[in-house]
C-alpha cells in the first residue's frame, strides 16, 4: 500500500527504475555464476504481486487504490523482454495474469507448482508475505484469497524485527524455565524475524507471560511498552504481540471462510503446502499452537519452498505450462473476505492465542 500511495504521488518512474535495476543486478549475478553471456537468454518469466508486477512493468497501480480492485493483467502477454530492461535483448518476457487485485501472478506460480489444481485431495496453499495469499480446493473446484496479514511476519513493524539474515533470531523454546533463543549466524541477537516471533509467543505462553488475549504478563518495560527480554539487547515488545495477533486473526479468519466458502470442514483439508520464506523457516508446531495455522493441519503440512519462482521457471520452458496460466487465473475464484458479514468476527476470534 505505500508502494502503491508513493507512486501515485509522483513517484512511480522511480519506483519502476528501481524494481528494474534490482532486476538487472540479479540478472548479472546469474550470468556471472553460469558463466554466461546475456544473449543465452530465449524466455524471461517474472511473476509477483500485482503492485510488483504492474510497477515492472511501468503499468500504474491506481486500479489497486480504490474500489473495485480490479486487475489490470488478466491476460498471458508475449513481449520484447529488452523493452524492459535493455540487458535482456530480444529475449520473450512472458506476462502472467493475476487472480484479483491482490492475488497475483506469484500466487499462480505456486498452483502452477503444486498442481493442486489437478489433484482429487482438498489442498490448502498459503504463501505468507505481506499479503497472506492462500489458495485452497482441488480439480472439481479452487477458491482464493488475500488476508491483509501486515508486514509483522516479515519483521516488519516489529521492535527488533529484522529478515531471516545473520543476527536474526529464527527459533525460540523454553528450557528449564529459561527462554533460550538459536541466532542466524551464531553471533549475538541483532533482531528476530518472523519465525522467531511466532516461537517467541509460544514460548511466552509457556511460561505464562501472556495470555489468551495476548496481553503480557511482566512488569518490565521497554521504551515504555511492556516487554520481555529474549536475547542481550533483543526484546519483545507488547506492540510486538498485537502485530503479530493482528496477522494471525487475519490468516485464521481466511482459512476458515475458505473452507465454509468450499463447504468443507478444516479438518477435510488433505494438504496444507506452505510457500515461500515463511513456509521454509517456520516451526509448524509454534504456528498450530497459536492458531495461526489449524492445529488439524499439523500432520499434514509440507513447506514447498519457492513454489512462486518455480512456478515462474515452469512457464517459461513450457509453452503449455505458460498457456496454463490464463487457464488458472480464469478459474480460481477469488473471495472478498472484508464483504463477508462472518469476516469481522471470525477476525476477532482468531487474534486469541
Amino acid at each position: 500500500i505505500t508502494r502503491i500511495q508513493l507512486a501515485l504521488k509522483g513517484e512511480q518512474e522511480a519506483l519502476t527504475r528501481c524494481v528494474r535495476e534490482a532486476l538487472a543486478d540479479l540478472t548479472r549475478e546469474l550470468l556471472n555464476a553460469a558463466k554466461r553471456e546475456a544473449d543465452a537468454f530465449g524466455t524471461i518469466c517474472v511473476v509477483g504481486n500485482p503492485c510488483m508486477q504492474q510497477l515492472f512493468l511501468g503499468i500504474s497501480p491506481k486500479n489497486l487504490a480504490g474500489v473495485p480492485f480490479a486487475p489490470v493483467l488478466t491476460q498471458t502477454e508475449i513481449s520484447r523482454a529488452g523493452d524492459v530492461i535493455a540487458l535482456w535483448g530480444d529475449a520473450a518476457l512472458l506476462t502472467v495474469p493475476d487472480i484479483s487485485g491482490y492475488v497475483g501472478a506469484d500466487t499462480v506460480g505456486c498452483v502452477l507448482t503444486t498442481q493442486m489444481d489437478r489433484s482429487d485431495e482438498i489442498t490448502l496453499m498459503v504463501d505468507i508475505g505481506t499479503n497472506g495469499e492462500m489458495v485452497m480446493g482441488s480439480r472439481a473446484r479452487m477458491v482464493a484469497c488475500s488476508t491483509a496479514a501486515g508486514p509483522a511476519l516479515e519483521g516488519a513493524n516489529i521492535r527488533f524485527g529484522m529478515r531471516a539474515a545473520d543476527g536474526a533470531i529464527d527459533h525460540v523454546t523454553v528450557e528449564n524455565g529459561e527462554i533460550c533463543c538459536h541466532v542466524l549466524g551464531g553471533g549475538e541477537a541483532r533482531g528476530i524475524c518472523g519465525s522467531g516471533l511466532i516461537d517467541a509467543v509460544v514460548a511466552l505462553k509457556e511460561l505464562g507471560l501472556v495470555n489468551r488475549r495476548g496481553r503480557l504478563q511482566t512488569q518490565e518495560q521497554f521504551e515504555g511498552d511492556l516487554a520481555v527480554r529474549l536475547s542481550g539487547e533483543v526484546w519483545l515488545t507488547q506492540n510486538d504481540v498485537r502485530q503479530m495477533q493482528l496477522a494471525k486473526g487475519a490468516i485464521s479468519a481466511g482459512i476458515g471462510l475458505m473452507a465454509r466458502h468450499l463447504g468443507i470442514e478444516v479438518g477435510q483439508i488433505d494438504r496444507l503446502l506452505l510457500a515461500g520464506a515463511f513456509g521454509s523457516f517456520i516451526r509448524v508446531e509454534s504456528a498450530c499452537r497459536i492458531g495461526l495455522l489449524p492445529q488439524e493441519l499439523l500432520e499434514k503440512a509440507q513447506a514447498v519452498g519457492n513454489a512462486a519462482g518455480s512456478g515462474a521457471k515452469r512457464a517459461a520452458r513450457s509453452r503449455k505450462a505458460f498457456e496454463h496460466t490464463q487457464e488458472l487465473a480464469r478459474e480460481i475464484e477469488f473471495l472478498e473476505l472484508a464483504s463477508l458479514p462472518d469476516f469481522q468476527h471470525e477476525f476477532a476470534r482468531g487474534m486469541w492465542i
